[in-house]
């Protein structure tokens, strides 16, 4: 990566304190920071109905058309895998072994997408530069959609409000087809080439992906074939809708900030305290969220803790507000899912307008709720 911002260092007290009482935490309980039974349990019931619903799909006891539903709830279940399953141990979340690590986060390039340059894009740079225009690749989706600020922004994107959601069905197509093999090639995410084992892993990744969900259904299914492109279609698409849509409420909504750095490329605050400006949480206390999510909801935790399971999220939860508070620094929430979802909404509408009042001002948006 090239001329990348850099943080204010002598911003580190929140870093420091919060680090202090996470440790603490694991020392009173006596917890592992990864992966507990229930983790296993989550872990074992995600790969079985994976399993089960391929079976069902594969024996051909449905009709074609029976068989979409099931074929989008297969998505469902996909798109759970990598939240839960492949999201933690490509952070090295999921097992304090790299190898298991490694292999679970392998799962991510069988369901369509590449970990190798999840890893370079997702864990260097979106974890490191959070809403950072012109840095974080999570705000520049393509040509379509502005997920950030701009003075006058141009007038296709006055109505993004309505068709971002029929595009985020495309995400994971573009992903498993174009992404991927831009960003192997793409320097300026790290500032250095992809390695051959990133390319090589990319590559045996593709190639199990079309076996399983093309090659496999083709071959033992009674379907025609361009069913089975059309399922194929619809299960992409399935995946692609769920993850744009959960990893936008995250961050493209109101309270986060989108902080640009000064004239030296210096960005106003140390990291930690970046991530509290930058990130929110929704759907805190609901034990659906949390499960299907992978913890997801507690979006805050995840970026201040990416090294922790995200089993332990809702208990660190209280710890880091509380710490967030004590040094008098914002905890976003949106509220519920579908409060979070409007605010989502509300903030294409604006992003897509010029920016005319002191709320909509470059690098902020008015949050919903802020403790």
């Amino acid at each position: 990566m090239t001329n990348r911002p850099t943080f204010n260092t002598d911003d580190t007290s929140f870093k420091v304190d919060l680090r202090t009482r996470v440790d603490a935490y694991f020392t009173r309980t006596g917890k592992s920071r990864h992966a507990d039974g229930r983790m296993i349990a989550k872990t074992i019931a995600f790969f079985g109905a994976g399993l089960g619903l391929m079976t069902l799909l594969i024996s051909g006891v449905l009709p074609a058309l029976a068989a979409l539903p099931v074929v989008m709830v297969l998505g469902l279940v996909i798109a759970g895998l990598g939240f839960n399953v492949g999201h933690d141990a490509v952070h090295g979340a999921y097992s304090g072994n790299r190898s298991v690590n490694k292999v679970l986060g392998f799962v991510f390039d069988v369901l369509g997408a590449s970990s190798y340059n999840w890893s370079r894009a997702h864990n260097i740079v979106h974890h490191t530069f959070t809403n950072v225009p012109g840095t974080d690749h999570d705000l520049e989706p393509g040509p379509f959609l502005l997920l950030h600020p701009r003075p006058k922004p141009p007038l296709i994107y006055r109505l993004q409000h309505l068709f971002a959601f029929p595009l985020y069905a495309f995400t994971m197509i573009v992903w498993v087809f174009k992404k991927d093999f831009v960003q192997i090639f793409d320097r300026t995410m790290t500032g250095r080439a992809a390695t051959k084992g990133g390319v090589a892993s990319m590559v045996l990744g593709k190639l199990l992906h079309f076996s399983i969900f093309l090659g496999l259904p083709m071959l033992l299914a009674p379907y025609a074939w361009w069913v089975v492109l059309v399922g194929y279609a619809v299960m992409l698409a399935s995946v692609g809708f769920t993850l744009a849509v959960v990893f936008q409420l995250a961050h493209v909504v109101e309270g986060p900030q989108f902080p640009a750095p000064d004239a030296a490329g210096r960005l106003a605050d140390g990291w930690a305290t970046h991530q509290l400006r930058t990130t929110a949480n929704f759907s805190q206390g609901s034990a659906l969220a949390s499960f299907f999510l992978g913890g997801l909801n507690n979006q805050i935790e995840h970026h201040l803790l990416p090294g922790i399971c995200h089993i332990h999220y809702a208990a660190l939860a209280p710890l880091v507000r509380e710490c967030a508070s004590d040094h008098g620094l914002p905890y976003l929430t949106s509220g519920t899912f579908f409060e979070a979802l409007a605010s989502h909404i509300r903030t294409l509408y604006r992003l897509g307008r010029p920016i005319r009042a002191p709320a909509q001002r470059l690098g902020a948006l008015t949050p919903l709720v802020a403790a």
